[in-house]
C-alpha cells in the first residue's frame, strides 16, 4: 500500500463518519421530545432510553389489565387480542406524529417549551375535553387521536421543565386540574440557566428553590429565547450556542442529545405515572364499558344493516328483520349478543338517520319502523349510507347492504373504500333481482327492476366487497330469507377467517386450500358463482363430492347466488381442501368459530409488552 493510500484511508473513515451523523440528524423530527419509537432509540444509540411510544404502550396494558382485574369475571376470556393492539397502535401513532407533523412539531404549546406553560396546560385541558366528547359521540378513532396527542404533549413536561430537578417525585396535577396548586413561571427577565460547556450539564439550573419557580427549555430560534434561559440542549437544538449555553432536556440517555440525560430514567417515571392517571381519570369518567370500548376490548360484533327503503325492498325488509330476530334470540342472555346494532335506511335522496342502540329490543323497533314506499327509478343513494354507517360503526364491523339498485353516488367510492380499509370492516351486499318484473304497480310502487345480470350496473359493489374481504351476492327476492343466513354465520364473536380468495378461471379446476387448528368448532364456506364440480378433501384425504350425494364431510345448501358448505363436527384439524370447476369469477370465504379467541396467543410484541409491564410493576 502506497504512503499516500495509507494516508488517506483516516480521513475516509472521518468523514463515513460525519456522513452517518449527518444522515442520523436528518432521520429524527426537528423537535425532538422524548424520542418517539423504537427506530429512534437505535439511531441515537441509546438503547436503554424510554420512547414515547414505550412509556404510552406500558400505561394502556397496564391500566387496561387493571380495568379487567376489577370486573366481576376479571381478565377470564377477554385475551388483548388484535382489535386492542390496533387501538395501542392509533394512539402510539397520534403520539408520535407530534414530532413529524409540520402543523405540531415546532409549535412549543404542544411540547411545553420555551415557557408557555400555561398555553400548553390549556392544551391538554382543551385534548382533554375533545377526548370525552369523542368517546361520549363513540367516535372512538377520534378519541384515540386526541388521547395520543395529549400523551405526547403531557409526558414532555417532565422531561424539558425543571419538574425534576426541583426534587419533585410525583406528577404535576395542575396541567389537568387547573383547580389544583400551580407553581410560578419564571418571567422573561428572570435567568434560569448558568453557561454548560460540556456535553453533560450539571446543575445548570440557578432558579432559587424560595419561591419555586418553573422554566422549560426553548428550543431552536423560533421564539427567541432570552439572555440567561435554558435551552432544551442537544445537537438538533440550535439555541445551545446561545447564553446560557448548554440545555436541560431529559429525552433519552444519550449527552449528545439530552444534557441532563442522568435524570432520563426518573422523568420517564412520572410521565408514564401521569399518562396511567390521565387513563385512570378517563376510565372513571366514561365509564368500564366506553373504556374497554375506546381499546377496542371486549368489543363484540356490531350487527349493520344499511337498508333501501324503496318501494320493491318488502321481502329484503322481512328477510333483515327475520335475521335480527333469529340472532337475538338465539344470543338471549348470552355473552355472544352483538354489542351494538346499527340501522342506516336510505333512499332517494334521503340517507339516514343511523339509528344506533345496544338495545337488541330496541333495534328490533327500529327494523318495525321501516317500510317499502315510493322511491322512484334507480339509482339510489346506497354509498352515501354505507359510508354513513362506516363513520358510525366500530372497527372491524360486518356490514351488510340490502339494495336492488345501482350507484347514484359513485363519486363517493373511494372515499368509501378508504374508510373500509382504515377501518378493517367487512362489506357484503345482497343485491335482489326479479327479473319478470319492472315498472311499477297498480298503487304506483317501485317494483323490481331490470335483470342484475348486468355487471357493470354493481361493478363497484363488488370491488368494494373485493376489497373489503366480504361478499357481493346476487340473489332473488324469492331466496332472500334464505340467503341472508350468511349474516348469523358473519358475527359470530369468535369468528376466524380461515380463507377468503378469488378467481376469474373460465372452466377450470381450482384448488382452493384452507387450515383448521384444534380450537376451530365449526366451520362454514360461503362460495359466489357458478360451481360446476366440487369436491371435498379432508386433511386425512376422505374426499367428498359436494355437489352429486350427501357425504360424511359436510352438508352444501345450494341457494340463488350462494352455495353454502357447512363441515360436519367433529372437525379434523389439518389442511382441508376445495377443488372446484368454476365458471367465471368464484369467490370464497371460509369461517370458523372458535371456543376462544384465535388471536389469544397473538404477537411476539404482545408477549414483551405484557412481560414487561409485570416486570415494571
Amino acid at each position: 500500500m502506497s504512503e499516500s493510500m495509507a494516508a488517506q484511508r483516516p480521513c475516509r473513515g472521518a468523514w463515513f463518519g460525519v456522513y452517518l451523523l449527518a444522515c442520523l440528524l436528518l432521520a429524527l423530527p426537528g423537535g425532538l421530545a422524548f424520542l418517539p419509537n423504537f427506530w429512534s432509540r437505535v439511531l441515537t444509540l441509546s438503547w436503554d432510553s424510554h420512547t414515547h411510544q414505550y412509556m404510552t404502550e406500558q400505561a394502556l396494558l397496564n391500566i387496561t389489565l387493571d380495568t379487567l382485574d376489577r370486573m366481576p369475571v376479571g381478565r377470564e376470556g377477554a385475551a388483548l387480542d388484535r382489535g386492542f393492539w390496533r387501538a395501542v397502535a392509533e394512539v402510539v401513532w397520534a403520539n408520535a406524529a407530534m414530532d413529524f407533523l409540520s402543523a405540531t412539531r415546532s409549535d412549543p404549546v404542544y411540547h411545553f417549551d420555551s415557557e408557555r406553560v400555561e398555553g400548553a396546560a390549556d392544551s391538554l385541558r382543551l385534548l382533554w375535553s375533545q377526548t370525552l366528547l369523542s368517546v361520549g359521540a363513540r367516535d372512538y378513532q377520534g378519541a384515540r387521536r386526541c388521547l395520543g396527542q395529549l400523551f405526547h404533549s403531557l409526558q414532555d413536561f417532565y422531561s424539558h421543565s425543571n419538574w425534576v430537578e426541583m426534587g419533585q417525585r410525583s406528577v404535576y396535577l395542575h396541567l389537568l386540574h387547573p383547580e389544583q396548586p400551580a407553581i410560578p413561571v419564571a418571567s422573561e427577565d428572570t435567568p434560569t440557566c448558568a453557561d454548560c460547556h460540556s456535553s453533560t450539564c450539571m446543575y445548570n439550573i440557578v432558579l432559587s428553590p424560595h419561591p419555586p419557580l418553573l422554566t422549560t427549555g426553548y428550543f431552536s430560534r423560533h421564539p427567541a429565547k432570552p439572555a440567561g434561559k435554558c435551552s432544551h440542549g442537544g445537537l438538533l437544538d440550535s439555541s445551545r450556542h446561545q447564553g446560557a449555553r448548554g440545555g436541560i432536556n431529559k429525552d433519552s440517555t444519550s449527552p449528545l442529545f439530552s444534557p441532563h440525560h442522568y435524570l432520563h430514567g426518573e422523568a420517564a417515571r412520572l410521565a408514564t405515572t401521569a399518562t396511567m392517571a390521565v387513563l385512570q381519570d378517563l376510565r372513571d369518567a366514561v365509564g368500564t364499558v366506553n373504556f374497554l370500548r375506546l381499546l377496542s376490548v371486549r368489543q363484540q360484533p356490531a350487527l349493520v344493516f344499511v337498508m333501501d327503503t324503496t318501494g320493491s325492498m318488502f321481502e329484503e325488509i322481512t328477510a333483515a328483520r327475520l335475521r335480527a330476530f333469529t340472532i337475538i334470540q338465539a344470543r338471549t342472555k348470552t355473552t355472544q349478543q352483538p354489542g351494538t346494532y346499527l340501522l342506516v335506511p336510505f333512499h332517494d335522496p334521503a340517507v339516514g338517520p343511523v339509528y344506533e342502540t345496544e338495545d337488541p329490543e330496541m333495534f328490533m323497533q327500529y327494523l318495525e319502523g321501516l317500510t317499502a314506499l315510493g322511491g322512484g327509478d334507480e339509482p339510489e343513494m346506497c354509498l352515501s349510507a354505507v359510508l354513513l354507517a362506516l363513520t358510525h360503526s366500530p372497527p372491524l364491523s360486518e356490514i351488510f347492504v340490502f339494495t336492488d339498485a345501482s350507484p347514484k353516488d359513485a363519486h363517493l367510492y373511494s372515499a368509501v373504500e378508504a374508510l373500509t380499509l382504515e377501518k378493517r370492516s367487512k362489506v357484503s351486499f345482497l343485491l335482489t333481482e326479479d327479473p319478470n318484473l319492472s315498472g311499477t304497480d297498480d298503487r304506483g310502487m317501485r317494483k323490481k327492476r331490470e335483470s342484475l345480470s348486468d355487471p357493470d350496473r354493481f361493478s363497484l359493489y363488488s370491488s368494494l366487497s373485493s376489497v373489503s374481504g366480504g361478499l357481493a351476492i346476487f340473489t332473488s327476492n324469492s331466496d332472500i330469507k334464505r340467503v341472508s343466513t350468511i349474516i348469523q354465520d358473519n358475527i359470530a364473536a369468535s369468528k376466524v377467517t380461515l380463507l377468503h380468495v378469488e378467481s376469474n378461471s373460465v372452466s377450470v379446476s381450482t384448488r382452493f386450500p384452507f387450515r383448521v387448528d384444534s380450537e376451530v368448532n365449526t366451520v362454514t364456506v360461503h362460495l359466489t358463482g357458478i360451481l360446476k364440480h366440487c369436491v371435498l378433501t379432508s386433511p386425512s384425504g376422505q374426499r367428498q363430492s359436494l355437489l352429486d350425494r350427501r357425504g360424511s364431510l359436510a352438508e352444501l345448501e345450494r341457494f340463488q347466488g350462494l352455495y353454502r358448505i357447512s363441515l360436519f363436527p367433529p372437525i379434523e384439524p389439518g389442511e382441508w381442501s376445495l377443488s372446484a370447476d368454476t365458471e367465471g369469477l368464484i369467490t370464497l370465504n371460509a369461517i370458523g368459530t372458535t371456543h376462544r379467541s384465535h388471536w389469544e396467543h397473538c404477537s411476539l410484541a404482545t408477549a414483551y409488552l405484557q412481560n414487561a409491564a409485570e416486570e415494571h410493576g
